[in-house]
């Protein structure tokens, strides 16, 4: 794996709507580019935007129709191809599970303008198993992850999905990091889903990470609010990011499980230190971020028994979490903050 220490990168989303304009913005920016999500168009939203192929899935209705006369016969077909991919290495099937220009104009974009840069890493991002399973519903209005059976299903979806866009984005730049995006594990241990335990969720992201790392492409995972953090810490993700900004004081009460993590190697930690709230954002300036970091980084030193230069190894820096709703000048400001807080903690290392 390359060096990834004190590299920047983006978490997906972006206001604009212009697919050409985002990935400039991504490349002048940032160390990793990331393709661009144009979450204000609705297909772009991150429950619709990964669908594509999910059998059952109903686009008008937003949900998945098991009553479809269609859906054995589409499961079935899925479960096939999966087989091939996964036990005969049948890669070229991946082309019926790729992103469409339909639902990811960022990302034919950013395919295109990046074989100018030619860069030597890049990103991509995906909904994440255990997001997808508990926002989706079935046409009854329960919901996916209770149901063993599409539980099963959307993991291994999210997996040839995510593979594909892995090995897509590998013909731009030989490493590629994939993250999930797990804003729904904010949830996990509320009543809401007290019946789905840790080692449910953990056998989900494995079977992903697994597969992606089985093809040379990084995972990682991206929560934006707190969350069980050993549940990530335990798993085969590689890159664990989450908003530094705001929850950095929940995220250390896990020390043991981080200094763990981190004994391991080709093991980071993305810290979101630039806010993405509105009101933040719209007050926040380079010193108070700097200032910010640099108390948690003495901190998380002391509590995980880490120099802080060993931490700083260890460290990728990204926005807090996704920009797309945010006023375009906003996101700019975010991403402008986010190259000057780099080229300063990287003078001083």
């Amino acid at each position: 794996m390359k060096d990834l220490s004190l590299k920047t990168t983006h978490i997906g989303s972006l206001p604009l709507e212009d697919p050409k304009k985002s990935v400039e913005l991504v490349f002048e920016n940032l160390d990793i580019p990331a393709w661009p999500q144009l979450s204000k168009i609705k297909k772009e939203s991150m429950l619709l935007q990964f669908n594509e192929g999910l059998p059952g899935f109903n686009w008008d209705k937003e949900k998945i129709d098991t009553s479809s006369p269609k859906f054995e016969e589409d499961m079935l077909k899925f479960y096939e191809n999966y087989l091939q991919i996964v036990e005969e290495n049948n890669l070229e099937l991946l082309e019926n599970f790729g992103l469409s220009e339909e639902v990811a104009k960022g990302f034919k974009a950013f395919l295109s303008f990046g074989e100018k840069y030619k860069p030597s890493i890049v990103k991509g991002q995906i909904t994440g198993p255990f997001t997808l399973a508990t926002a989706l519903k079935i046409e009854t209005g329960e919901i996916p992850i209770f149901r063993d059976d599409l539980r099963d299903l959307i993991t291994k979806f999210i997996s040839i999905k995510a593979l594909a866009q892995g090995i897509k984005l590998k013909k731009l730049a030989p490493e590629v990091i994939i993250f999930l995006d797990e804003p729904g594990l904010a949830g996990f241990g509320s009543s809401a889903f007290i019946t789905i335990s840790k080692n449910d969720v953990i056998t989900m992201l494995n079977e992903i990470a697994t597969l992606l790392k089985k093809h040379n492409i990084i995972p990682g995972i991206h929560v934006c609010a707190n969350t069980s953090w050993d549940i990530v810490l335990e798993s085969e993700i590689d890159i664990l990011n989450f908003d530094s900004f705001n929850f950095y004081e929940k995220f250390v009460i896990y020390d043991n499980h981080i200094k763990n993590f981190l004994k391991k190697d080709n093991k980071y930690i993305a810290w979101g230190v630039i806010p993405t709230d509105k009101e933040q954002l719209e007050k926040v300036e380079l010193e108070e971020v700097l200032k910010k970091f640099k108390n948690q980084l003495k901190d998380f030193s002391v509590k995980i028994d880490f120099s802080e230069k060993e931490i700083l190894k260890k460290s990728l820096f990204t926005p807090a979490c996704g920009m797309g709703s945010l006023t375009v000048i906003l996101a700019e400001k975010g991403l402008n903050l986010l190259k000057a807080f780099k080229n300063h903690i990287a003078e001083e290392v």
